[in-house]
């Protein structure tokens, strides 16, 4: 069943623009049809005894966990499976990491052959950080699957991160057992790829989106890229409407998840975005 979620955070600035409570806010964002959250997991866990029964008190729920890793270079993996054992005791059952980053050099090398498969594919079976993040997710993944619990990646909005591209995140779906992937529509941009071609590309492995839209600005023209601001859902350049129906008529039974950090007014792009994407919400 196709629901609402909203990221926790805007929930925390919202309140710091407006100077309404946090209870206020959850209750704002249940009247406009949102019925979950987007968890930080450290911050969660720093607050939970607080956090859980607000969250429950509004009637709302954990969409999803995330937070951010070092895969790449560090090989214990107990902060996060303490993170996984949380999310399963809170009944999320989908968890977003941000897995780990490439020396810039590695970067640039991954950039520069990551518009083919077969180039990208020869770049990533060599790359020791990358190796690194496999074994991780693999065991994690595992780990996960015994509590009911996928892992997924984003593509991530980063020069560094060797997952904000398609064809390394087809590789990293491909080669570790059970990973997953949230769509975030907005994050092709910073790449200057296209989103409904990963989509397409990717569709088997989402189950999870972020409904993150772009504003165009005057100054950028890349092929795809025409601009990274802030806007609300369906009010940007991103073909949001036709992403969302595709999805809707593979059967995608997920969250559709509002994301627009730094919003000027995160109450009133709450409210827009929520009254766009109500239309694919499940009846």
């Amino acid at each position: 069943m196709r629901k609402l979620s909203v990221f926790y955070e805007h929930i925390l600035q919202a309140c710091e623009q407006s100077g309404k409570t946090i209870p206020e806010v959850l209750a704002f964002c249940r009247e406009q049809g949102i019925s979950a959250v987007e968890m930080n997991y450290s911050l969660f866990a720093s607050e939970r005894e607080v956090i859980a029964p607000m969250l429950s008190d509004a009637g709302l729920v954990i969409s999803c966990m995330h937070e951010t890793f070092d895969f790449s270079h560090d090989t214990d993996l107990g902060r996060a499976q303490q993170m996984l054992d949380t999310a399963a005791s809170q009944q999320v059952s989908r968890v977003l990491f941000v897995a780990g980053a490439l020396e810039t050099a590695e970067a640039a090398e991954l950039a520069a052959c990551s518009s083919t498969y077969e180039a990208t594919s020869t770049f990533m079976a060599k790359n020791k950080s990358i190796q690194n993040m496999v074994h991780a997710l693999s065991s994690l993944a595992e780990y996960a699957a015994l509590r009911g619990v996928s892992i997924t990646l984003e593509d991530f909005d980063g020069f560094l991160q060797p997952f904000a591209r398609t064809y390394p995140l087809l590789w990293f779906m491909e080669h570790v057992p059970g990973l997953r992937y949230t769509l975030d529509i907005g994050n092709f941009a910073f790449s200057d790829e296209d989103v409904s071609y990963a989509a397409w590309l990717l569709k088997d492995y989402i189950v999870h989106v972020h409904c993150k839209d772009r504003a165009e600005s005057p100054l950028v023209h890349g092929r795809f890229c025409r601009g990274l601001g802030q806007t609300p859902a369906g009010t940007g350049y991103l073909p949001m409407a036709k992403l969302l129906t595709d999805l809707e008529a593979c059967d995608y039974d997920g969250y559709l998840a509002i994301e627009h950090f730094d919003a000027p007014d995160q109450l009133s792009f709450i409210e827009q975005s929520a009254a766009f994407l109500r239309q694919w919400v499940s009846k």
